[in-house]
């Protein structure tokens, strides 16, 4: 493990809880946006596409998708358009339907889902209507724009993670590569320039957080380069007791990164679940850092996996005694929790 000692940070860390006990106010305000995030201006207008039987459309070919399948595509797009949604959130919806079904309408499933239907592949679950909807381009591309603008932060996600939320499957990363092509098809079929659509919609990495960089000690961010807020600092009452943690606020869905190379401790539900679901990683020498309030189904790792300084574990979600997004974050040092912001400049990053 890359390590200068952790309990090299131990000492800072009462300087801070000194602080708690004189009633010295915290700045609580978290940092500035990073320039990434502080540059997304993606997500222009939505584009309008031609009738669906508009000759012109009938004699495109993009990148090998054309006749029903462009049709299906044009219907999406006409969908958001008529919602007022962005470029970037039809493009979206465009490569979801991609992703699925090749964008035609499928009358089967497959072996994860064999209830699943059209261009969507929504299942038969009571969250996505009737056949008669699913089937239906129009009424099912409606479907999913519901729950896509109920995905909170879509904006600073990749394309392929605010799909994700919505269709919850097994890869997060499993539309990126119909990125391009999705915005080739919208650009041809609303007859605009590809450059100025992919400047409006973004690149499949535009505007996400990726992980922060390492300290000399060779630790890291918990939030990478994502903007949050601190909301709660280590020690105050808390339940019944203290606060175990710092609280930082950031979107549903905001990666969270191993700070240190370690083992998986825990990944799963919390004990007594009052936590909702959670991260634990043992660095070695006593020192243990936790992650706490994902979704269930938003733990990328297993334990008794092996994870580097960056690698991405989980998500920022709200699950258990929460009021909102937020990742609570501590460090336990011989199962004894220590006050991590200062623990963590100890070690070169600041979480404050």
């Amino acid at each position: 493990m890359r390590s200068r000692g952790p309990l090299a940070a131990t000492a800072a860390a009462g300087g801070l809880l000194f602080s708690l006990v004189l009633g010295i106010p915290l700045a609580l305000t978290g940092p500035e946006a990073p320039a990434a995030a502080q540059g997304c201006a993606i997500g222009g207008p939505a584009v309008a596409g031609p009738d669906v039987d508009d000759p012109r459309l009938a004699g495109l070919d993009v990148a090998g998708y054309s006749g029903d399948q462009l049709v299906n595509a044009s219907i999406i797009m006409a969908v958001g358009h008529e919602r007022g949604l962005s470029v970037r959130d039809q493009t979206i919806a465009v490569m979801t339907a991609m992703g699925e079904s090749g964008l035609r309408v499928l009358d089967r499933g497959d072996a994860v889902g064999p209830d699943s239907r059209g261009l969507f592949q929504q299942r038969d679950n009571g969250a996505w209507g009737t056949y008669e909807d699913r089937m239906d381009p129009a009424r099912s591309a409606g479907m999913f724009y519901d729950v896509l603008v109920t995905v909170d932060g879509r904006e600073g996600m990749t394309p392929s993670y605010a799909a994700h939320r919505v269709q919850r499957n097994a890869d997060p990363d499993h539309y990126t590569r119909y990125w391009p092509t999705a915005q080739q098809i919208v650009a041809a079929i609303a007859d605009v320039d590809l450059d100025e659509l992919t400047a409006s919609a973004g690149s499949a990495e535009h505007c996400a957080t990726t992980p922060g960089e390492l300290s000399a000690e060779g630790w890291t961010h918990p939030l990478g380069t994502a903007s949050y807020r601190f909301t709660s600092p280590y020690g105050v009452p808390r339940y019944g007791s203290t606060h175990s943690g710092v609280d930082l606020a950031a979107p549903d869905g905001t990666p969270i990164y191993a700070v240190q190379d370690g083992i998986v401790t825990i990944a799963g539900e919390s004990s007594g679940g009052n936590s909702g679901f959670m991260v634990a990683v043992d660095h070695g020498e006593g020192v243990q850092s936790r992650y706490v309030h994902s979704w269930s189904d938003a733990i990328y790792v297993s334990v008794g996996q092996e994870v580097q300084a960056g690698d991405h574990i989980a998500d920022v979600g709200s699950s258990g005694n929460s009021t909102g997004p937020h990742l609570h974050f501590e460090i336990r040092i011989n199962a004894t929790p220590t006050e991590p912001v200062a623990y963590m400049a100890g070690l070169g990053i600041d979480i404050s």
